[in-house]
């Protein structure tokens, strides 16, 4: 049996190696200096390639029905868009593609919420991993609710917070799938596999936030 099975090749390795070239773009997005040129080559690198991965993430879905897979892609267009969106100022577009990731995110929120519903009766601990996915996304949904009402000092105080936490989640959600796929060749117990990669998201938000606060403290002594 071929490991792309049972997808095509060429759509299968075009998502791993989207899915590499995205984490690597990622990486670099973190080591470089923020705002500078390496910086954003890298994290618009890792913005296309990892939405580029969660669109054929979806296109698998109607082989391998996975509503799990699905609803992890659409969080990674919604906090990729939104993670765009927040360092620009606000006009009429801005306000509209913020609308549309903002929706993206509350149908996830209301598709997994569906799945806890069909998988409680079912009993065991089906339903924790949807709940789990569905607290994610509905933090996300309030703090894009709350976001789309600042105005332009509240909005341009949290713009570099907001970005930073965006795509540290969709760093979370890139790591999170190749974890769980390769967790029996790793030989990672499954609930590791599965919860331990969303632990990147409070670790790099929180030490970057730090130095970023520091250099707003600096910057006002200046």
């Amino acid at each position: 049996m071929n490991i792309w099975d049972p997808f095509h090749p060429v759509a299968y390795f075009l998502h791993a190696t989207l899915g590499v070239a995205g984490i690597v773009g990622a990486i670099i997005a973190l080591a470089v200096i923020k705002g500078s040129k390496p910086h954003i080559l890298a994290g618009r690198t890792f913005a296309a390639a990892a939405a580029i991965a969660a669109a054929t993430a979806i296109v698998f879905s109607f082989t391998t029905f996975a509503p799990m897979s699905i609803a992890s892609a659409v969080m990674m267009f919604s906090v990729i868009g939104s993670a765009f969106l927040t360092l620009r100022q606000k006009t009429s577009r801005v306000a509209v593609g913020e609308i549309v990731t903002t929706s993206l995110m509350g149908l996830v929120l209301l598709w997994l919420l569906y799945g806890v519903a069909l998988s409680i009766p079912l009993g065991g601990i089906l339903w924790i991993p949807p709940l789990l996915f569905a607290l994610f996304s509905a933090a996300l949904l309030v703090n894009d609710i709350r976001f789309m009402r600042q105005g332009d000092a509240g909005r341009k105080s949290k713009r570099l917070p907001r970005h930073l936490s965006r795509m540290a989640f969709a760093f979370a959600i890139a790591v999170h799938e190749p974890v769980v796929v390769f967790a029996d060749d790793l030989h990672l117990h499954p609930g590791l596999a599965f919860y331990g990669p969303f632990i990147i998201w409070p670790v790099i938000f929180f030490f970057f936030n730090s130095r970023i606060r520091k250099n707003l403290v600096t910057i006002a002594n200046a």
